[in-house]
């Protein structure tokens, strides 16, 4: 029996390890044909530069150059305070003990990190097997995984938040505070997590306690839980006080979003100019409703997420949506794929049924084949 046991064990840990490792590299395969398709003519080795666009590009020179006094010649302006250390500075490190171009070493690191970050969501996914395979897909072969295997940091951002919510299902959260600290050094918006450890710790309270009586002073008296609640936004702190230091200006990563054109207002009409924002010919949708409706998708599973009663997960959803969207669309579709309580929820939602999963995984294939040609053109609706 013990044996038996053993051997089950075995072959589910081959699962978890082999399974996104397929996957990787039949991502690899249809991105790298996509490319030759798009550009025949191309060397293989700018296979890596053709797929590095828009915000990659920022990501290399940061890596090679780390952060300009003052804004970028040549670029409107703009300046590459806008975009978080963590990342590029991880990949600038490797760079220089590797003798590759730096767009080939941050998409070898995104790779790597993108498996990792797949493999250790299996307990989230609530160790469903077609769910699992289905988040495999999605972030290593999927529609977007271009944004997970190229030089973006919206992989280190799907890595970090996925440990974060292992550890606190854990009641682990120092450990927790530990991940969501790198977390708000990889995105603004990772701040977020110090409000989702404590719901979490006010979730957890009333699970082992069976009401809510002396929550107050049961919460402070968890030290460890209190240092968490500090520790977890200290990534963005440093960063601001480098900033002060480096530029005159601990808010600069704000600011500078005057560059792209950016302004605040108020989500819900960016949210109805985008949806009513229809193409002037042609039954295609405009990039605006691409845009709004993937927004409008990121707040149903952020439903989803409250009607499990997953609060943490949602609370840091709904924020991570609200917030950008409160200075436009722009990236959006980029935001709700990298959010991995929304993604992972989705699979979890398309493997209930065997029909549908088999569905979603062709859709997905192919899916990648058509999106990976439409970011080598530029859609705008990717960015």
């Amino acid at each position: 029996m013990d044996a038996t046991l053993l051997q089950q064990k075995d072959r589910l840990t081959s699962f978890v390890l082999l399974l996104p490792l397929g996957f990787l590299l039949l991502g690899t395969a249809i991105r790298f044909l996509a490319f030759r398709y798009q550009v025949p003519d191309e060397p293989f080795i700018r296979y890596f530069d053709e797929l590095c666009r828009w915000d990659c590009d920022w990501y290399v020179l940061m890596a090679e150059g780390g952060y300009h006094q003052f804004p970028t010649p040549n670029r409107s302006n703009a300046a590459n305070w806008a975009f978080f250390p963590l990342y590029p500075m991880l990949v600038g490190i490797i760079a220089k003990l590797i003798p590759l171009p730096t767009v080939v070493v941050g998409s070898l690191v995104s790779l790597c990190v993108a498996y990792a970050a797949t493999v250790l969501a299996w307990p989230l996914l609530g160790r469903d097997r077609k769910a699992y395979a289905l988040y495999a897909t999605f972030i290593l072969s999927g529609p977007v995984s271009f944004y997970f295997t190229t030089f973006f940091t919206e992989v280190m951002f799907v890595l970090l938040t996925t440990m974060v919510f292992r550890t606190l299902g854990n009641k682990d959260y120092l450990a927790a505070s530990g991940f969501a600290a790198l977390l708000s050094a990889t995105r603004i918006v990772g701040v977020f997590v110090a409000i989702s450890i404590g719901m979490q710790a006010l979730v957890d309270y009333r699970r082992t306690h069976g009401t809510w009586r002396g929550v107050v002073w049961g919460i402070l008296s968890q030290h460890k839980l209190v240092l968490a609640i500090f520790v977890a936004p200290l990534g963005l702190f440093v960063y601001m006080a480098f900033l002060n230091y480096w530029v005159g200006d601990g808010l600069a990563f704000s600011h500078v979003q005057r560059a792209w054109g950016r302004q605040f207002d108020n989500p819900a009409i960016y949210l109805w100019r985008g949806l009513t924002n229809f193409p002037s010919e042609g039954f295609r949708l405009s990039p605006s409703q691409i845009l709004a409706l993937s927004a409008c998708a990121g707040l149903a599973l952020t439903g989803v997420l409250a009607w499990r009663r997953q609060w943490a997960a949602a609370i840091l959803a709904l924020l991570a949506i609200i917030v950008p969207l409160m200075a436009g669309l722009a990236s959006m579709l980029r935001f709700m794929t990298g959010m991995a309580p929304l993604t992972i929820t989705l699979m979890t939602l398309l493997a209930r049924y065997n029909w549908l999963f088999i569905l979603s995984m062709l859709v997905m294939l192919v899916g990648a084949w058509f999106t990976t040609l439409a970011w080598l053109g530029g859609n705008i609706a990717l960015v």
